[in-house]
C-alpha cells in the first residue's frame, strides 16, 4: 500500500500519515523511534498508552485484524507531533469517502487515547495532524477515549477540515488516589475499609506479593483471564479472551518490556484476587484488568486487594493510582481526588455526531440523577438481547424434542470424559442454541450462585458444556436431608442428556462420602 501520505503545510511543517504495512516500516527506523521516545518523555500528559512500546506491541499482537494509522508532524526533520491510531478495515479496504470507525491505538486495551507533542507546537500538531487526516479520510468517524488533559483540545476549532458542529466533546469524572494529599492517609484508616481487611485476614493466611517472574506472570494470567472472562459474561455477555485471542500474548510482551505492575492476593495458597496494572511516569493506571475469585465474594478480595495495593504503590513512590472513569461505587470510595477527562468524536457525519450528542446528554442527565452510565446502557441492551433470544426460544422449542433414553451406567462408554468440580472453564463453554436459557442469563446465574458459595459438578469436552449441576452451599447441607437438599439445580445438553440419572447419582454419592467443606476446590479439580 502507499507508503505515507504527505502534505506540506508551511516552508518547514511536513506532516506525514503512515498508513499500513509502512507504520511497521517506520517503526523499525531507529532515528523515528528516538524521536518517539522523546516526544514520551517530554509531554506532560501522556500516558503508558502512547509508549512506543505500548503502541508497538499493541499493533504487532493485532496486526492480523487492523490497519494502523500514524499521525505525524515533523518540523524540519525533527518530529514535532504524533497520533497513533487503527482501523478494524484491512489494508485493501481503506477506502477515501467510506464512512471508515477510527480509534486509538489500542482500542479498548488503551484506557487513554492522545496525541504527543513537543512543547509549545501543540496547535501546530492538532491544525495540521487532523487536517491531514480529514483530507485523506473526509467521512471517517473518528473516537478517542480519554483524553487526559481537556486544555489541549482547543486548537481543534484551527482545523479548517471539520467545524464545531462536527465535534462531540463529551466530559467524564476521573477518580484519583493521590499519594501527596494528606488526605490519602485517612484512606488507609476508613473504618469500613479496615473492617474487610481484618475479616479476610480472620479467614486464613493472607499473601499480598508482586510478581516478577515471567513464569509466574504466564500463571497467573491464566487465572486472570479466567475468572475475568466468567464475570464479563455474566455481566455483559462478553468474552474478552475468546473474542481476542491475541490478548494473552499481548500481556505477555508488555510484561516483558516491563510496562505491567503486577500483583495477587493469596489465602492460604490460592489466589483470590489479581490486579495488572499500567505504569506510566508516576502513575499506575488501572486499566480494567481486575479479577476475583467469585468463591470468596463474601470477603470482598477485590476491595481488599485495591487497598492493600495502594499501600504498596505509595511506598514504592508512585505519585497517583488512577481508578479510571466508570462511576463505580468502589472506586469513588477508594478514590481521595479525582479531575475531568475528554471523550472525542469527530464526523463530518451527521447521524453519528447527533448520535455522540444524545449520549453525552443522556449520561449527563444519568449521573445527575445518580444513575450509573454504563449500568443504564447495560439494561437497554440486556432487554433487547432477552427479547430476541426469546423469539428463537419459541422457534426451537417448537421443532426440537428430547427423544434420548436414560442411561444408569456412569461414566458412558459413549463420552471417555472426567467429571470437574467448580470448573469455571466448564461453565464458559456454556453456548446451547437449543436450550431455553441464553448464554448471557446462563452465566449470569452461574456467577451469582458461586458468589453465594454454591459448588457445581461439570463436564464438557472441547467445546461444548455437557452437564453441571448445582449443589447447595455447605452450611445449608445436614447429615439427615443430604441427598434430598444436595442438588439445586442441573443443565445438560441435549447430547448428554440420557446421562442425567447417572451423573446425579455419582455427584450424590461423591458428595455423601466426602465431609461438607468450607472451602472451594481449585479449578482443576477432576475425577
Amino acid at each position: 500500500m502507499l507508503g505515507y501520505i504527505f502534505n506540506k503545510m508551511t516552508t518547514s511543517t511536513i506532516s506525514k500519515t503512515f498508513i499500513g504495512n509502512c507504520v511497521f516500516d517506520i517503526l523499525k527506523d531507529t532515528d523515528f523511534q528516538q524521536g518517539w521516545d522523546e516526544l514520551y518523555e517530554t509531554t506532560r500528559w501522556a500516558t503508558v498508552f502512547q509508549k512506543r512500546k505500548f503502541v508497538e506491541a499493541w499493533y504487532i499482537a493485532n496486526q492480523e485484524n487492523i490497519t494502523p494509522i500514524l499521525l505525524t508532524v515533523f518540523e524540519g526533520k525533527e518530529l514535532i507531533g504524533l497520533l497513533a491510531l487503527t482501523t478494524g478495515k484491512a489494508d485493501g479496504e481503506l477506502k477515501k469517502n467510506s464512512p471508515l470507525k477510527i480509534t486509538g491505538a489500542g482500542k479498548f486495551d488503551a484506557e487513554y487515547q492522545t496525541w504527543l507533542v513537543k512543547d509549545g507546537y501543540n496547535e501546530t500538531f492538532v491544525k495540521n495532524g487532523f487536517e491531514a487526516l480529514f483530507n485523506e479520510f473526509p467521512q471517517c468517524k473518528l473516537s478517542l477515549r480519554f483524553i487526559p488533559d481537556a486544555s489541549i483540545v482547543g486548537p481543534l476549532k484551527s482545523v479548517t477540515s471539520i467545524t464545531e458542529k462536527h465535534t462531540v466533546l463529551h466530559s467524564h469524572h476521573r477518580p484519583l488516589m493521590d499519594f501527596s494529599l494528606v488526605e490519602e492517609q485517612k484512606l488507609f484508616r476508613k473504618r469500613h475499609l479496615k473492617a474487610k481487611y481484618n475479616r479476610i485476614h480472620r479467614a486464613g493466611k493472607v499473601e499480598f506479593i508482586k510478581v516478577t517472574d515471567p513464569n509466574e506472570f504466564v500463571q497467573v494470567l491464566n487465572e486472570i483471564l479466567v475468572y475475568l472472562d466468567f464475570r464479563q459474561a455474566a455481566m455483559f455477555n462478553k468474552l474478552p479472551s475468546k473474542s481476542n485471542p491475541n490478548r494473552n500474548k499481548f500481556l505477555i510482551d508488555l510484561f516483558q518490556k516491563d510496562l505491567l505492575h503486577v500483583t495477587a492476593l493469596k489465602l492460604d495458597g490460592e489466589t483470590i484476587s489479581s490486579i495488572i496494572g499500567m505504569k506510566g511516569k508516576g502513575w499506575m493506571h488501572l486499566a480494567g484488568l481486575i479479577s476475583y475469585s467469585p468463591f470468596h465474594s463474601k470477603h470482598s478480595p477485590g476491595l481488599v486487594h485495591l487497598y492493600m495495593l495502594g499501600k504498596m504503590l505509595q511506598d514504592e513512590g508512585y505519585q497517583k493510582f488512577d481508578l479510571t472513569p466508570g462511576y463505580d461505587g468502589y472506586k469513588e470510595r477508594l478514590s481521595t481526588s479525582g479531575d475531568e477527562v475528554i471523550e472525542l468524536h469527530l464526523s463530518k457525519n451527521i447521524k453519528y455526531g447527533i448520535k455522540k450528542f444524545l449520549r453525552k446528554n443522556l449520561h449527563h442527565t444519568l449521573v445527575k440523577f445518580d444513575i450509573r452510565p454504563m449500568t443504564f446502557e447495560l439494561n437497554v441492551k440486556k432487554k433487547i438481547y432477552l427479547i430476541k433470544e426469546k423469539t428463537k426460544g419459541i422457534t426451537k422449542s417448537i421443532f426440537s424434542s428430547d427423544k434420548s433414553n436414560p442411561t444408569t451406567s456412569f461414566p458412558s462408554e459413549q463420552f471417555n470424559l472426567s467429571v470437574n468440580k467448580n470448573c469455571i472453564s466448564d461453565l464458559l463453554k456454556y453456548n446451547d442454541k437449543s436450550a431455553a436459557q441464553s448464554r448471557w442469563e446462563f452465566l449470569e446465574k452461574a456467577f451469582i450462585l458461586v458468589s453465594k458459595g454454591a459448588e457445581f459438578y461439570s463436564v464438557s469436552d472441547d467445546s461444548r458444556l455437557l452437564a453441571s449441576i448445582w449443589i447447595a452451599p455447605s452450611d445449608q447441607q445436614t447429615d439427615e436431608h443430604k441427598t434430598s437438599l444436595l442438588i439445586t439445580d442441573s443443565y445438560f445438553h441435549t447430547a448428554y442428556r440420557k446421562h442425567k440419572p447417572a451423573l446425579e447419582s455419582y455427584v450424590i454419592e461423591r458428595e455423601s462420602k466426602s465431609s461438607p467443606s468450607n472451602k472451594p476446590s481449585s479449578d482443576h479439580e477432576n475425577s
